[in-house]
């Protein structure tokens, strides 16, 4: 057992010391060769770094030790010629894990007096005086900062092993090239089982530098219902000392199961981080490495950006970001960690918090304590002055709204309006039923949990303004220039393109509401919740059209007439509405496949793109083999790019991407009309989204125009019902006051069908005709 000093062996729970030896600060050359041994009994008790709580005693075999060392000689090629200056402490798992390797080959390891010193390893690989390396990543981002200190030097290297802590690909590539010569080799493992997957830096192309490899020889690696990793083979540690007891490491079935999550993917290992790391803000998921390192390349800082997770009243978590400068402002900091949550999909707002401090806390081989940032974080915060509130008062209040709008459901305190299958249709609803109760909604509240919700309220006080979604002003835009344009009220283009638009908000409200939950089940159902909520309405009304009519066209009812000529019917047809559900079908087919979800999990800028283009050669290739004029080309095929390019407008959580969005959208809609009034009228809409995504207005501005958007299917459905009665009663058409009569029935129609809706559910659910569970 190897430890710091006396006074941490004093400290140590588990075992009885009877001899503790303290030898002589040792340094320079360790020449002895010492064959591996293969036996179960204990070899030594390895107490881990206590990263995340206390240290544990895990206690380790010669075999288990035998077994990870044969399989990194055989990863690397050890041979008696190496020469390797050792980077980390020998006292602990990974330094002295290498000296037994090496000593196993006959080679030589050099320990350094100081610890890693850059400018002694590169004077002593210039004059051949080493030829191999062992560093964690803490330790090679010095040499990447300053590159020049190795320069030609480098080619001398024949091996380099690196820790198991986060590096990127990027950090990965730029090793490789400072190091063209070497066999490079990064494990992932704990010091309950090191050395679990090797990955061949020098060898494996560059898509696969993400991950840390694959196991090797026995070991094998697995990944848990709960994602988490699971590592079972002969180098996995049987027990570890809590107190005075022994304690069994493995499951029933020989696993290991680990507090990593990860993923395998065509036999490779994906670290995505410690699972108590991750922080969870308002239901938008933050791996700290990720961050970490997209923050230190903003700013310059390599190595020197720690993130850690801290608890948020509102959001479950928050993010607190430090940084070890002299040279960095916190406003520089604050401003480059915004932009970094921003790409990755969090508004943070104030859940974030940010540090310059001149040390962070870490563990002897560099490792961040971040649980010491947090605990200092909430000591700080506990001095302050907070406000007395009663959030479960609050909390019960949001659920019992949450209730009110999803009837025949059950609530609990962890749902959210996305996980309750919420969509574009009843966001609108809900924001304003929700903001009329308890005031203005937080950003990102679709995906916050009802106790988060709860904790937010912020009742019994004046809001004069509201923030108004872009999404909703244009939903509402557009429709009114369709019912306009049908009731001759005004010709807002003579080329139309207000159904392209909101086709657009389809996709782009699928992206937004849906996807999250699409992605975390890999189900569907939420878009035909969509669908059935479009479908019964648009019935409804073309059945009650043909009875009044006396005359039965079956295509309407079936909700497929768009695909038919419409010169065959003559009561009513609901185009625009056959044609939204269509495309939702596309898509939910489109999403039951694993592989496009995972595309579009990982890459969504690129699989939107793609799925543009492909969109429209499907189009044009429709439109080379069957002339659609005569249906006006009311086909979802025709339209299936408008949904993409509303996908994709959802997808861009950066400026850069944002502008990459305007783009490819723009050049979408000006091949597909041209340069005409509808263009522009699409294009300023996608620079609304993308550029403005809310404003700031009365509240009397924002009821009328969410009161609009909400009912805007229920005004299609209706208007041309309403044209035909001002032409009865009036004997003209009056289009402005059909126009207006349009938008009050619609909303009028909209509020009723709803009250009927909510009222249905709740006397199903009391007659057990409705799951007391999610589904409805």
């Amino acid at each position: 057992m190897n430890v710091p000093d006396e006074s941490v062996a004093s400290a140590l729970t588990g075992i009885d010391i009877t001899r503790c030896v303290v030898p002589e600060q040792g340094s320079g050359w360790f020449t002895e060769r010492h064959p591996l041994i293969y036996d179960n009994r204990p070899a030594q008790v390895t107490y881990t770094s206590g990263t995340e709580g206390k240290p544990k005693g895990i206690v380790l075999t010669y075999s288990n030790l035998a077994d990870a060392a044969e399989r990194i000689i055989d990863q690397m090629g050890l041979t008696s010629r190496i020469r390797e200056y050792v980077g980390v402490p020998v006292i602990y798992s990974f330094g002295m894990a290498r000296v037994r390797a090496i000593s196993a080959v006959g080679g030589q390891s050099f320990l350094p007096p100081r610890g890693f010193d850059p400018l002694e390893f590169a004077r002593m690989l210039k004059s051949g005086e080493v030829n191999a390396l062992s560093a964690v990543p803490t330790l090679l981002r010095l040499i990447l900062q300053a590159p020049g200190v190795i320069r030609d030097a480098g080619k001398k290297l024949l091996w380099l092993e690196i820790g198991s802590q986060y590096m990127t690909g990027a950090e990965k590539r730029e090793v490789r090239a400072l190091f063209p010569n070497a066999r490079i080799v990064q494990h992932y493992g704990l010091t309950e089982a090191s050395r679990t997957t090797f990955l061949k830096i020098s060898d494996v192309p560059d898509d696969l530098l993400e991950s840390v490899g694959r196991p090797v020889g026995k070991t094998e690696v697995d990944i848990s219902s709960d994602g988490l990793i699971r590592i079972r083979g002969p180098h996995v540690a049987s027990w570890r000392f809590d107190g005075d007891q022994l304690l069994d490491l493995k499951d029933p079935e020989g696993w290991l199961v680990t507090s990593d999550l990860g993923h395998m993917k065509d036999g490779y290992l994906y670290y995505e981080g410690r699972a108590d790391d991750i922080i969870n803000s308002g239901g938008v998921k933050i791996e700290p490495n990720i961050l970490e390192a997209r923050i230190s390349q903003l700013v310059g800082q390599l190595g020197n950006i720690v993130v850690a997770k801290i608890p948020d009243a509102l959001r479950g978590d928050g993010v607190l970001v430090a940084a070890e400068s002299t040279d960095l402002t916190v406003e520089q900091l604050h401003a480059a960690s915004n932009d970094a949550l921003t790409e990755l999909g969090l508004l943070a707002g104030n859940a974030l918090h940010v540090r310059v401090v001149p040390t962070i806390p870490r563990t002897a081989t560099g490792k961040p304590l971040r649980r010491f940032l947090t605990e200092d974080f909430i000591r700080e915060e506990a001095t302050k002055i907070q406000p007395v509130t009663d959030p479960l008062m609050c909390s019960a209040d949001v659920r019992g709204f949450f209730e009110q709008f999803f009837p025949g459901r059950e609530i609990s305190l962890e749902d959210s309006f996305d996980s309750m299958g919420g969509d574009s249709l009843s966001y609108i609803q809900f924001s304003i039923g929700f903001e009329d109760r308890f005031g203005p909604l937080p950003e990102g509240w679709e995906s916050m949990t009802v106790a988060q919700l709860g904790k937010s309220t912020t009742t019994g006080e004046k809001f004069h303004w509201r923030r108004l979604e872009s999404a909703t002003l244009a939903r509402a835009f557009f429709m009114i220039c369709i019912v306009a344009l049908h009731l001759d009220t005004f010709v807002y283009s003579r080329n139309w393109g207000a159904a392209y638009f909101l086709f657009m908000l389809c996709g782009y409200s699928v992206m937004r509401f849906q996807w999250p939950e699409i992605s975390r089940t890999g189900r569907v159902d939420t878009l035909f919740g969509t669908i059935i909520r479009v479908a019964i309405p648009t019935f409804l009304v073309v059945a009650l059209m043909q009875l009044l009519a006396q005359r039965l066209e079956p295509k309407p009812l079936l909700l497929i007439s768009n695909w038919f000529d419409p010169k065959d019917y003559h009561v009513a047809t609901e185009y625009f509405a056959e044609i939204y559900m269509q495309l939702l079908l596309l898509l939910a087919l489109l999403l039951s496949f694993a592989t496009v979800r995972n595309s579009l999990r990982t890459r969504p800028m690129v699989s939107c793109t793609v799925l543009i283009v492909l969109a429209m050669a499907m189009s044009w290739l429709m439109d080379q083999l069957w002339d659609t004029n005569y249906l006006y080309h009311r086909t979802p095929i025709w339209y299936l790019w408008t949904l993409a390019a509303g996908m994709l407008m959802a997808s861009a959580r950066s400026l850069r991407n944002c502008v990459w969005a305007f783009v490819i959208v723009t050049i979408a809609t000006l091949l597909h009309h041209g340069l005409t009034s509808a263009s522009g009228y699409i294009v300023s809409g996608v620079a609304l989204l993308l550029f403005w995504p809310e404003i700031t207005v009365p509240p009397l501005a924002k009821t009328i125009v969410a009161e609009i958007a909400s009912s805007s299917m229920f005004m299609y459905l209706s208007h041309g019902q309403v044209k035909s009665l001002i032409i009865r009663l009036f004997h003209t058409p009056m289009p402005w006051l059909a126009f207006f009569v349009a938008i009050g029935f619609g909303v009028a129609s909209f509020r009723v069908y709803n009250w009927v809706e909510r009222k249905a559910r709740l006397l199903a659910r009391s007659h057990g005709f409705v799951s007391m569970g999610r589904s409805t």
